[in-house]
């Protein structure tokens, strides 16, 4: 028997540590039921169109909305508020989890909005198992929504010097990605033909404050949810043009900068680097958690700043080590280990590209035991880390797994040695949790 495709689903949650559990309780609940999240990872880049496109992809929409006091407007996240608007735009089947609160106003149906409270999480039991099948039968024949080949794209642009000189790089720049390109149909005259044509296009590419682009074309756009680059051609570079109001609700002008919301360009060199890494952006595989793992690694690695661990330790400490290392991957801590994580390439010297793996780690954590001071590999690296942490280049948290007596560790360590196995890697990981948010 095959297995069970998953239903491609747009996860819009929280990039906040305090907000991890309620995020991974509403995942847990729905995972059994054969959905798979596809998130859009936290980047300094916004991309309106990338948005726009994934959700296109997507059978239904998940969003577990905590609250954020602060925004006196929405009582949550303006973001999230607009990822909403994307899912009523595109149509698709909605849950949504807010935290008691939120300003209800912003959702417009009330039948798929559940309020929770993340302080009584673990009491739920099955409390929302009928709108899961409910979102699960009108979800589950678009399980394979994301899986097109590359298409094609409009090209919504006026027909002035500017546009003339840079029209062919455009083109040939969507033509290195894969896509075809065809001009905008607003010379039909039939609305199903118009509609036809622009429902074909992956994504149009448009300049939303030309005069030359007819007045009704990006409401029309906006209506029947096709994605748009948005773009807004300045002859001077001093100058701001407006961005017309339709093309960014107030939501997202609340969540966005305002240069994020569309690529202004007055020089065409700048504006083909822009949409390389636009397209570059498009490229990327989608995100999806296929397991609970998978989802909870993500999930549990949200608000952790970047760094590698180096976990050292003995021969004789393989066992521990290896539920260590497994810990680690599963919450998708970065971490070397030279039996279990070992990123050093085949036939190069070992020493050489230990220290500089050192070097190159935030936290260097030893296993320490009587065979650890037996090991020679081990004192050397932590010779390394000794030097490396006088000059603050990296911090060393030593677990002592036992009662031996080596060289003097001057770093504050934790005596595990009463702990099982089980006991011991979630203590650490909780350490290494706690250090990386900066807690």
């Amino acid at each position: 028997m095959s297995a069970r495709r998953r239903i491609p689903t747009y996860f819009s949650h929280s990039y906040r540590a305090e907000d991890r559990d309620a995020s991974e309780f509403f995942w847990r609940k729905l995972e059994p039921h054969g959905f798979g999240f596809t998130v859009d990872p936290q980047s300094g880049a916004l991309s309106t169109c990338h948005l726009e496109m994934v959700m296109r992809r997507s059978a239904c929409f998940v969003a577990v909305i905590p609250l954020r006091p602060s925004e006196q407007t929405y009582r949550c996240s303006p973001f999230m508020v607009h990822e909403y608007g994307l899912a009523v735009r595109a149509r698709k089947p909605r849950l949504v989890f807010a935290e008691k609160g939120i300003s209800r106003r912003h959702f417009l149906d009330v039948d798929e909005v559940h309020v929770f409270d993340r302080d009584e999480l673990a009491s739920y039991g099955d409390d929302f198992e009928q709108s899961f099948h409910r979102l699960l039968l009108e979800s589950q024949a678009y399980s394979a929504a994301a899986d097109q080949l590359r298409g094609e794209v409009g090209l919504a642009l006026p027909n002035n010097p500017a546009y003339r000189e840079i029209r062919p790089v455009i083109i040939a720049l969507l033509e290195r990605y894969g896509y075809a390109v065809a001009e905008a149909p607003w010379h039909l005259k039939d609305p199903a033909d118009i509609a036809f044509r622009l429902d074909r296009f992956e994504f149009v590419v448009v300049d939303v404050a030309s005069r030359a682009v007819p007045a009704w074309f990006y409401p029309t756009l906006v209506g029947r949810f096709v994605p748009t680059l948005d773009l807004i051609h300045e002859t001077d570079s001093g100058t701001r043009t407006p961005i017309p109001p339709l093309v960014a609700g107030g939501a997202l002008r609340a969540a966005a900068a305002q240069d994020d919301l569309v690529l202004r360009w007055h020089d065409a060199d700048h504006l083909v680097v822009q949409l390389d890494q636009q397209l570059s952006r498009f490229d990327l595989p989608r995100q999806q958690f296929r397991s609970v793992e998978e989802g909870v690694g993500y999930l549990r690695s949200i608000g952790r700043t970047a760094g590698t661990i180096f976990l050292s330790t003995a021969r004789s400490d393989a066992a521990l080590a290896g539920e260590l290392g497994r810990a680690l991957k599963l919450l998708n801590f970065s971490f070397f280990h030279y039996v279990y994580n070992n990123t050093i390439p085949l036939g190069q010297q070992w020493q050489q590209r230990l220290e500089s793996l050192i070097t190159a780690s935030r936290v260097f954590v030893p296993l320490v035991s009587e065979a650890y001071w037996h090991s020679e590999w081990c004192r050397q690296e932590l010779t390394t880390a000794q030097r490396l942490s006088a000059d603050g280049q990296l911090t060393i948290v030593p677990y002592f797994l036992d009662g031996s007596q080596g060289e003097v560790i001057a770093e504050q360590g934790v005596d595990i040695a009463d702990l099982g196995i089980a006991d011991r890697v979630a203590r650490i990981i909780a350490d290494m949790d706690r250090l990386f948010l900066g807690a």
